[in-house]
């Protein structure tokens, strides 16, 4: 019984997150996520008691963590090169649903409990910094970079890497060429602009 109700649950939270991530918190009803599961309005309130607001925070709270363990998975992978880490991160990114931080934070969580929008903002902060942070850090150490702000560089990188999901389908037109953009853009992010 406890596996079905863990089941059932999992469901919820997978058609809540595609919901979120497709349209925002604000656009979905509890019975939009109760029709893409195929049960009843008021059986979402058996799995989730604190409604829809609870559901996107549980939803989100399970997006960042799975974010910041992939991103630490596939650093721990990668060999100690940085254009080799980033290029990791950029391919594991272009494969993985993108997370619309912008929309999430200027939108979203402008409509939940502010305490509970402070501390998901914190979580999402940290799942995006802390792992690019750590690398870009490694890096300096051994003098391989120089970054005046390594919290901004990390952040800004894991922005730039996701806008590879922005790109029109007659450009980036499967998930081979969708991963050679990331890492492409990883090395002209590694690279600078400048002419040297």
């Amino acid at each position: 019984m406890d596996a079905l109700l863990t089941d059932s649950r999992a469901r919820v939270l997978d058609a809540a997150e595609a919901l979120f991530a497709k349209r925002g918190y604000a656009a979905v009803r509890l019975q939009d996520i109760a029709d893409a599961v195929q049960i009843r309005h008021a059986s979402l309130y058996y799995h989730m008691p604190g409604g829809k607001e609870q559901l996107f925070i549980e939803v989100m709270e399970r997006q960042f963590v799975r974010l910041r363990d992939g991103l630490e998975n596939v650093l721990s992978s990668a060999p100690d090169d940085l254009r080799d880490q980033l290029r990791a991160v950029a391919g594991w990114l272009a494969l993985q649903t993108p997370i619309d931080l912008a929309r999430i934070f200027n939108a979203d969580m402008l409509e939940i409990d502010r305490t509970q929008a402070q501390r998901l903002s914190l979580l999402a902060y940290d799942a995006v910094r802390e792992p690019i942070a750590g690398a870009l850090r490694g890096a300096a150490a051994h003098g391989l970079v120089e970054v005046p702000d390594i919290d901004l560089a990390a952040i800004a990188l894991i922005g730039i890497l996701q806008s590879v999901h922005a790109m029109p389908l007659t450009y980036v037109h499967d998930d081979q060429h969708l991963v050679e953009t990331a890492q492409a853009i990883a090395d002209l992010l590694l690279n600078g602009l400048l002419k040297r």
